[in-house]
């Protein structure tokens, strides 16, 4: 083999103008393409549990490759990628392979029990026929190609067998990953039943885990302001308005949460797909108040300009997607209500609509996202919508009302950019007094809400808190959000306690 001729072509890729978004759709058809071809190799069925699957799984390989040719090469991950991710296509070797060495028969490809006899005689006799002639033949290459890219970023042999040994040990547990999977199930104290849908969700939690780490590897500058932008007492409200629903549902319809195989990854995806959902509209309107932030929120990453637009547009529909795919990999219903959620957010910050210049509306569209979570907390647990109209009632009203406090710290920017706020309508000091009632009478309802006294005392106090902290001279937004938090997360445990 030429080295130089290899190392030409390596460099030609890496340092190839075509988008990386060619690369990544590459990818996908040429994973689509092995799952076509291996129904002819294994005599398998298409319905879409064993294809989310596959795609799940090449998609968590395609990650920890990447992540292992980083720490082998010190290359940047953009770089990687484009060699990895086309390099896909020798996946279809695979069944092609298989069916001509069967003489059209074809072979059943599968997982295997691991063993250090099957690992050190690279993956044990022959008769373990769901590591197929096919497989092996496509590892054995893809070490071997592994080895040469190694050798010629680094030029140090041992260096390369080293990261060349570790691609066949990422490949070796690959294909025993059910092995693994049992592992955590049983650390958990749960059974394990082999099944396509537990594989994928097995699989999109490791790419939660690996692909966040693969995405602060790729630019950990983007990654930092990206994080640092989440707003994570906003956040925390919106998770715990899922909680909440969860907690109503247990006191109407008394019954035991169950930790299943199901379960555990659901409450994940659930809590993930909130954060990507957030994460996107955070995004988005910070494209609607690019005026505003200019005066209230300097350290923004679209002020800064730390992260440019095209990427900043980038990064805001890959977070779009992630909500999407986890959402969905819970239920329909899931899918649906945070879809519902972010479509709220997006009428509320863009244009044409941009709800946030009306006064009533522009609230009303945070408390019904807020109802959005609640019902989906509720629905989680009962398997259905309806609730109390209360519950509805205090949303649509007091919650919109009360909700008007985020507006305070933004005045001046809102003013000048004449959104009809509160604040901007009767001043920061008539405004203040007005939201500081606004809150009190929505913590006095809630009370009422849950017919029990005890509750009384309790909301007066944080009640009049609120109005202290939202009338002083020096606001700090800050605080009002964390008594907040603080007193729905003592509601909560409250009704955990004594209520159900």
């Amino acid at each position: 083999m030429n080295l130089d001729k290899t190392k030409n072509l390596i460099k030609k890729v890496e340092n190839s103008k075509i988008s990386l978004f060619y690369s990544i759709t590459t990818f996908f058809f040429a994973i689509t393409l092995r799952n076509f071809l291996e129904i002819f190799s294994s005599h398998g069925k298409i319905f879409f549990e064993a294809f989310s699957h596959f795609y799940a799984s090449y998609t968590f390989l395609a990650i920890v490759l990447i992540i292992l040719f980083y720490f082998a090469t010190k290359e940047r991950i953009k770089k990687i990628s484009r060699v990895i991710l086309p390099s896909f296509l020798i996946l279809n070797l695979v069944p092609v392979l298989d069916i001509i060495l069967s003489f059209g028969r074809g072979y059943h490809i599968g997982y295997i029990t691991p063993g250090l006899l099957k690992f050190f005689t690279f993956f044990g006799p022959f008769n373990e026929m769901t590591v197929t002639p096919g497989i092996r033949i496509e590892i054995a290459l893809v070490v071997f190609g592994a080895f040469i890219y190694f050798f010629i970023k680094n030029r140090d042999i041992l260096k390369s067998l080293f990261f060349s040994f570790l691609t066949y040990s990422l490949l070796f547990a690959y294909c025993s990953m059910p092995f693994f999977v049992q592992l955590l199930f049983n650390a958990f104290g749960l059974e394990y039943e082999f099944s396509h849908i537990i594989m994928r969700n097995s699989y999109l939690l490791l790419i939660l885990i690996f692909g966040t780490f693969l995405l602060y590897l790729y630019n950990k500058n983007y990654f930092s302001e990206i994080l640092r932008d989440v707003r994570p007492l906003r956040l925390l409200h919106f998770e715990l308005m899922f909680v909440l629903g969860v907690v109503l549902a247990l006191i109407l319809s008394p019954s035991t949460i169950k930790l299943t195989q199901n379960a555990l990854f659901q409450w994940i995806f659930i809590i993930t797909s909130i954060v990507f959902a957030w994460m996107f509209s955070v995004v988005t309107n910070n494209f609607a108040d690019y005026k505003i932030d200019k005066i209230t929120n300097k350290k923004r990453p679209f002020i800064t300009e730390k992260i440019p637009i095209d990427k900043y547009k980038k990064i805001s529909w890959i977070l779009f997607l992630l909500a999407m795919v986890y959402s969905s990999a819970v239920s329909f219903t899931v899918l649906f209500l945070i879809f519902l959620f972010i479509g709220n957010y997006f009428i509320y910050s863009m244009r044409p609509l941009r709800l946030k210049k009306v006064l009533f509306f522009s609230k009303l569209s945070i408390s019904l996202n807020s109802l959005v979570l609640f019902m989906l907390g509720y629905s989680f647990i009962t398997g259905r919508i309806g609730f109390p109209n209360s519950i509805v009632v205090f949303f649509l009203i007091f919650f919109t009302a009360a909700v008007n406090f985020i507006d305070i710290k933004d005045y001046f920017g809102d003013k000048k950019a004449d959104i009809k706020t509160l604040p901007v309508i009767f001043g920061l000091r008539r405004s203040k007094i007005i939201i500081g009632f606004f809150v009190l009478i929505s913590y006095l309802v809630q009370y009422k809400i849950y017919d029990d006294s005890n509750l009384l005392l309790p909301s007066l106090t944080f009640g009049l808190v609120q109005f202290f902290l939202i009338n002083k001279k020096k606001y700090e937004e800050k605080y009002v959000f964390m008594v907040y938090l603080s007193s729905l997360i003592i509601l909560i445990f409250y009704l955990l306690m004594f209520k159900i």
